[in-house]
């Protein structure tokens, strides 16, 4: 007997030993990244096909949930294609002859393909695109200098903080005054994680909405999701907001950093989509990491990932499939090896970017998939 408890204490020690050598919250998990998805909803688009590769997308996530330890999605904007709620085409080689569309059908595309997303119980959260918002036209020439993008009321409708997609959820913490900023909470190898849903171009307002919800959460690390932040060739910000919100008090991408991002150690990550490449035979690119360095002297990982220029279908020919593919963007947390693993991959042509040495949207394989070390905001 006395050999026996001899041999337990070993084993116990042994056991602490190497728990000791190994993160009690040892995991990964993942979270999603939704890119720009209006091609999908788009109703002047070849339709069913893109509200099935939405349904598809979402139904990807909720079947691999387990597998990948999918822990939250992010939606970067451009929900839908036609904010407004109705707008005019011409009809071609009709001269002054118009064809009127009522976009409830795109947000209820959105909504229901998001509803299979949001039956799994997986946390999630949502930001407005220049598409989004109440007055976005194309058939007014779109926003411009007696026109800056406002409203938020049919967003408020299908995707605010009342919605049947938040009220009541315990993982969202709540919203801006307006409805157009939101913050959600998410858990990771144990870990609890901040993710702050910024509208495009957030005015100071927002900001000091945001700065409100770090400072009620110290010490947890926080990710930032927001429409427009950077370019997908240069490694410049985006800072084209003057064509969007003129006379406003809407602030560019470096604004942002300078006032917000780089003063708060907490943040760790910023992403967006908005910005693409000119599609080259159903090609385009949308994806570029920048790194910089915040006040306190940590990095900053600032991605895009927008799919939406990229129309080759599972037949590999360019324009047969609504722009965007079926292309996701996937973070793999490690928490033994430290390291954040992204790739890219497409429900619709059931491939991955990036792999083989393919430059899948016509830049380097390494923007489709590639890892980064954990910043010591996940290390505390």
């Amino acid at each position: 007997m006395k050999m026996f408890r001899q041999f337990g204490a070993a084993l116990a020690l042994g056991a602490a030993v190497l728990a000791s050598a190994v993160p009690a919250w040892a995991e990964v998990f993942t979270v999603a990244v939704v890119s720009d998805t209006q091609n999908y909803s788009d109703i002047t688009l070849a339709q069913p096909r893109g509200a099935d590769t939405y349904a598809q997308q979402m139904q990807y996530l909720a079947d691999t949930r387990a597998e990948k330890n999918l822990v939250f999605a992010t939606f970067v904007g451009d929900i839908v294609q036609h904010g407004d709620g109705q707008f005019r085409r011409g009809v071609d080689g009709a001269e002054g002859e118009y064809r009127y569309f009522d976009t409830r059908e795109e947000w209820d595309i959105a909504t229901r393909s998001i509803a299979i997303l949001a039956r799994t119980g997986v946390p999630f959260g949502m930001v407005l695109g220049n598409h989004d918002y109440d007055n976005y036209s194309w058939w007014e020439g779109g926003p411009g200098a007696s026109k800056p993008l406002s409203g938020g009321r049919t967003w408020n409708l299908y995707f605010g903080p009342q919605s049947r997609f938040f009220a009541g959820k315990s993982w969202y913490g709540g919203a801006s005054a307006d409805g157009l900023n939101s913050f959600q909470t998410f858990t990771g190898g144990g870990k609890t994680f901040l993710n702050l849903s910024l509208e495009m171009e957030p005015p100071q307002s927002a900001l000091d909405w945001a700065q409100g919800v770090i400072d009620a959460h110290p010490g947890v690390p926080v990710m930032v999701t927001t429409h427009e932040w950077l370019q997908p060739g240069p490694l410049d910000r985006s800072n084209g907001y003057a064509n969007y919100f003129p006379g406003t008090d809407h602030l560019s991408p470096d604004q942002i950093w300078d006032r917000f991002i780089r003063k708060n150690a907490a943040i760790f990550m910023v992403l967006s989509g908005h910005n693409y490449t000119r599609p080259v035979l159903g090609v385009s690119n949308g994806e570029n990491l920048r790194i910089d360095t915040n006040d306190a002297g940590h990095p900053v990982y600032q991605m895009i990932q927008d799919y939406q220029g990229n129309t080759v279908g599972p037949d590999g020919q360019p324009d047969t499939a609504n722009g965007g593919a079926g292309w996701l963007r996937f973070m793999a947390f490690d928490t033994e090896a430290k390291k954040i693993r992204f790739y890219t991959y497409s429900t619709l042509r059931e491939k991955h970017a990036g792999r083989n040495g393919e430059a899948t949207f016509g830049v380097a394989p390494e923007l489709s998939e590639f890892e980064l070390d954990f910043p010591p905001q996940l290390l505390n």
